[in-house]
C-alpha cells in the first residue's frame, strides 16, 4: 500500500497502458488483480443456483442447517471438519437457505485465492503474480471446484494462505505472523483432514531445505550465511551444478518411492513415510552438526521471533482448534476427537477405495482440463530447478508432493484435483515468465500463436464444463450429482402441498426410503408431512408420495400402496470410463471426448434410480390444481 502511495508522486506523461504500468507498476498490478477478482466472483455467481446440490453438497448444507437450528451433534470425521458448517449457517441466517448460500463459502474462498498471490508479488514478480491469479480465476478446475459447495475450496484457500504466511515470514520475520499461521492451521484442521497431508508436505519441504542449506554451507567452508543464500536468489548462488536446487529431486524422488512402495506392496504408509522422515533427518545430521543447524538461514529466521511469540502462536492454534471442534465449548470431547478421530477414520478408509478410481486418476483428469497449465508448470518447474528461489521451490515441492499424496490416497475424486492445481498455477506463472523474457526472439512467434490457441480452447472448455455441462456425467469433474428429475419431483410435491393446504385439505404426506436419505435430508429438511421408511417398515408405508430406492420394492410391499402410480426416475447419474479395459484406439476416443464429450463406452453411463409412487388422492389434487390454473 505504501508503494502505491509513493507511486502517486511520479508524474504520468500520458495515460497509455504501458506508460501507466511503467510509472505505477504496483497500482497497475493491483488494478489488474482486482479486475480478475471481480470477474472471478461474477463467473462463480452466474447460474450458481441452477445446478442441483449433489450428494456431498446436500450433506454439507443439511449439517449447516442443523447447526443453525441447534441440532448439530458435533464433529464427525465422515463429513469432515465443522468450520464450514458454522460459516454456511451464518450465511443461511443472514441471506436465507438456498443453493446459492449453500455454495457461497466455496465461492468466497475461490475469490480469495485469486487475490492471495498479490501478497507474494515481491517474491514472484508481476508476470508470475498475474498469471497465477489468472489461472486461479479462470482455469476449468479452479472455477468448477470453487462453485461446488464442498469444503475443498476453503481448504485450498487456507493452504495457499499458509504458504503466503510462510514466505512472508521468512522474507521478513514479524511477531504476529506465527500467530496468524497458527490460526490458519487450526482452521485447516477444522475444515478437512487433508491438513494432515499439508503438514506432512510442509514438514518434508523444510527438512529438505535445511539439508540443502547445510550442504551449501559446508561447500562454502562454513561461511556466514547471507540473505541471498537463504532466499535462493540466483544472483547470490554459485553458477553451474552448485547453483541448482538439488533438494527438489533429492527429496521428492524418495517420497514418490515411499508412496509407491506403500501402495504397490500394501505396506503401512505411516511406516514407509516414517522411514522417509527418519532418513531425511539422518541426512541433515550427516551434513551439519546440531550447532551449525542452529545457524542455518531458516533457523536464524525462526530465532528472530522471541519465545513468547511462538507461545502466542501455539495458544492461538489451541484456542481456535478447541473453539471449533468443541462446537464453541459445548462438547469438550471434540478437542481430542479433532486430533485423533479424523486421522484414524480416514486411515481406516484407505482400504475402501471409495470412487474405485486408479492410482493414476489425476494423471489424466488434470491434463485433460488443464493441459496448458501443465505445460507451463513443467517449464516453470525446470526454471525453478535451474534458478531456485524459496517461493519457487516451495511451489514445486507442494505441487509434486500433493500429486504423490493424493494419488496414494485411495479416495480419489475430482474435487481433490484443486489442491494440486493451486501450486501449479504459480509454476505456470514461472513458465510464462520464461516465455516472456524470450518474447523478442523470432522463434517465439509460433510459440505465442500456439499458446494463444491453447488459452482460447481452455477458456472454451472451462465455459462448457461450468455452464453448459455443469452436471453432465460425461464430464470428469462431475460425480454423484443429483438429477433435475429429482429436483422437479421435490418442486412438484411442494407446489401440490401448498395448493392442498390452501383449499383446506391438509398437507400432502411424503414417505422417503432411508436408503436414499441423501439428498432428501436437505430437500425435505423442514417438510411438515414427512415420514421415513425402510425395508422392515415398508408394509406400513402410506403417504401421498413415496420415494424409494429402485431396488427396495417398498411400493410392492405396502398394502396401502396397491393403487399408487409408480414411476422410476434417476436420482444420481454417472459415467465410468473404465480405463483398464480401454485399449483399442484410445487416442481417437479421448480426442472425440475432448471435442463433443462423446464417450467410448456408453454402456457405463448409468444412474442410481428411485421409484416415485403417487397416491390416487395426490393425482386427483394435481388434476384439480391444473384445472384451477395453479
Amino acid at each position: 500500500m505504501r508503494a502505491i502511495i509513493r507511486e502517486r508522486a511520479v508524474a504520468l506523461e500520458n495515460w497509455r497502458p504501458m506508460e501507466f504500468w511503467r510509472r505505477r507498476p504496483e497500482t497497475a498490478l493491483a488494478l489488474a488483480i482486482g479486475a480478475m477478482a471481480v470477474a472471478g466472483l461474477v463467473l462463480r455467481l452466474v447460474e450458481l443456483a441452477d445446478r442441483p446440490l449433489h450428494h456431498d453438497e446436500s450433506i454439507d448444507a443439511w449439517y449447516s442447517w442443523k447447526f443453525l437450528n441447534n441440532s448439530y451433534e458435533g464433529y464427525d470425521p465422515v463429513y469432515h471438519g465443522p468450520l464450514r458448517f458454522y460459516l454456511t449457517a451464518g450465511l443461511f441466517w443472514v441471506f436465507g437457505e438456498s443453493h446459492t448460500t449453500a455454495r457461497m463459502v466455496a465461492v468466497l474462498a475461490g475469490v480469495g485465492m485469486i487475490v492471495l498471490p498479490w501478497f507474494l508479488r515481491r517474491s514472484l514478480g508481476p508476470v508470475v503474480t498475474l498469471v497465477a491469479c489468472a489461472v486461479l480465476a479462470f482455469s476449468p478446475i479452479a472455477l468448477y471446484m470453487t462453485r461446488l459447495g464442498r469444503e475443498d475450496s476453503l481448504t485450498a484457500f487456507i493452504t495457499l494462505a499458509m504458504m503466503v504466511v510462510i514466505v512472508r515470514f521468512l522474507d521478513r520475520p514479524r511477531l504476529l505472523l506465527p500467530a496468524l499461521f497458527g490460526f490458519l492451521l487450526a482452521a485447516g484442521f477444522a475444515v478437512k483432514e487433508t491438513t494432515f497431508i499439508v503438514v506432512f508436505i510442509f514438514g518434508g519441504f523444510f527438512l529438505a531445505l535445511l539439508a540443502e542449506q547445510a550442504a551449501r554451507q559446508a561447500r562454502a567452508g562454513n561461511a556466514e550465511p547471507t540473505p541471498s543464500n537463504f532466499a535462493g536468489d540466483p544472483e547470490g548462488q554459485r553458477r553451474g551444478l552448485a547453483g541448482l536446487s538439488w533438494m527438489l529431486p533429492a527429496g521428492l524422488v524418495p517420497m514418490g518411492v515411499a508412496f509407491g512402495f506403500s501402495g504397490y506392496y500394501d505396506v503401512e504408509v505411516f511406516l514407509t513415510l516414517g522411514i522417509y522422515g527418519v532418513l531425511m533427518v539422518m541426512v541433515l545430521l550427516m551434513l551439519a552438526s546440531p550447532r551449525s543447524i542452529w545457524e542455518l538461514p531458516v533457523v536464524r529466521a525462526v530465532r528472530r521471533v522471541p519465545g513468547w511469540g511462538w507461545v502466542l502462536a501455539a495458544a492461538v492454534f489451541l484456542f481456535f482448534f478447541t473453539l471449533w471442534f468443541t462446537e464453541f465449548f459445548r462438547h469438550p470431547d471434540g478437542f481430542a476427537d479433532g486430533f485423533t478421530e479424523g486421522i484414524t477414520y480416514w486411515r481406516g478408509e484407505q482400504d475402501t477405495n471409495r470412487g474405485s478410481e486408479p492410482w493414476h486418476y489425476y494423471l489424466y483428469t488434470i491434463p485433460l482440463y488443464e493441459y496448458l497449465v501443465c505445460i507451463l508448470a513443467v517449464i516453470g518447474a525446470v526454471h525453478v530447478f535451474r534458478n531456485p528461489t524459496f517461493v519457487g521451490k516451495l511451489m514445486v515441492w507442494t505441487a509434486v508432493a500433493s500429486w504423490f499424496s493424493y494419488s496414494w490416497a485411495s479416495e480419489r475424486f475430482p474435487w481433490l484435483a484443486l489442491h494440486i492445481v493451486v501450486p501449479m498455477a504459480v509454476l505456470a506463472g514461472y513458465g510464462v515468465a520464461v516465455l516472456w523474457r524470450a518474447r523478442r526472439k523470432l522463434w517465439m512467434l509460433p510459440v505465442w500463436a500456439v499458446v494463444a490457441g491453447l488459452v482460447a480452447t481452455t477458456l472454451f472448455f472451462g465455459w462448457r464444463t461450468n455452464y453448459v455441462n455443469q452436471r453432465d456425467p460425461r464430464e470428469l469433474l462431475t460425480q454423484v450429482h443429483t438429477t433435475h428429475d429429482y429436483v422437479n419431483t421435490v418442486h412438484r410435491i411442494e407446489a401440490l402441498n401448498a395448493y392442498s393446504q390452501s383449499i383446506g385439505e391438509g398437507p400432502v404426506t411424503v414417505a422417503v426410503d432411508t436408503a436414499i436419505s441423501v439428498p432428501n435430508l436437505w430437500y425435505f429438511r423442514d417438510y411438515e408431512g414427512l415420514q421415513w421408511t425402510n425395508g422392515e417398515s415398508a408394509q406400513h408405508a402410506s403417504a401421498d408420495f413415496v420415494l424409494a430406492l429402485a431396488e427396495s420394492d417398498i411400493a410392492g410391499s405396502a398394502p396401502d400402496m396397491a393403487h399408487h402410480h409408480t414411476t422410476r426416475m434417476p436420482l444420481r447419474d454417472w459415467w465410468a470410463p473404465q480405463f483398464e479395459s480401454y485399449h483399442d484406439g484410445w487416442f481417437s476416443g479421448w480426442a472425440q471426448w475432448m471435442v463433443d464429450r462423446e464417450v467410448w463406452n456408453p454402456a457405463t453411463l448409468g444412474s442410481t434410480d428411485f421409484d416415485l409412487s403417487v397416491s390416487p388422492r395426490a393425482l386427483d389434487l394435481e388434476a384439480r390444481m391444473a384445472a384451477a390454473g395453479r
